[in-house]
């Protein structure tokens, strides 16, 4: 048998979504605060490419970049622009089209290291004139109420 001997970093990366553009739905939204002592808004997307593939994403709006972006491409400036978003006012949002990267390996600062994972790097409107498929609706108890989100 012969093969391409790949490191556990790069099985790792194999098993995430590839950097691009998806449509998306928020599966869960939760308010928390920051290590920094800011709040902060934890999120579970599930993210769908144009070929159907599904993978889930665990991110936060902690960066206010993201948060005003989410907010534009849900239609959601009046929350935005008062201050205050609530968690109910984000989930199964799918607006607009989610940019996904991925962030490899790195050290963490308590010891050992943190595994490569997928990224949101923005939210932005659907390219003029092009068609959303709409993610299905999540069925009640699809994904457990208390997903850890690794970070």
């Amino acid at each position: 048998m012969r093969f391409d001997p790949l490191s556990e970093e790069q099985l790792e990366v194999q098993s995430l979504a590839p950097e691009g553009i998806y449509s998306y739905q928020v599966l869960k939204a939760k308010e928390g605060v920051s290590q920094a002592g800011k709040d902060k808004m934890d999120l579970t997307l599930k993210i769908r490419n144009d070929e159907g593939q599904e993978y889930l994403v665990f991110t936060n709006l902690s960066l206010i970049k993201l948060l005003k972006h989410f907010c534009d491409v849900n239609h959601m400036q009046d929350q935005y622009n008062s201050g205050e978003v609530l968690e109910s006012m984000c989930e199964k949002k799918s607006g607009g089209k989610v940019v996904i990267g991925i962030e490899g390996e790195k050290p963490n600062p308590n010891g050992g290291m943190y595994r490569a994972k997928n990224i949101v790097k923005d939210y932005i409107a659907a390219p003029h004139g092009s068609t959303m498929k709409p993610l299905p609706d999540v069925k009640k108890n699809e994904f457990s109420d208390d997903i850890d989100i690794p970070f």
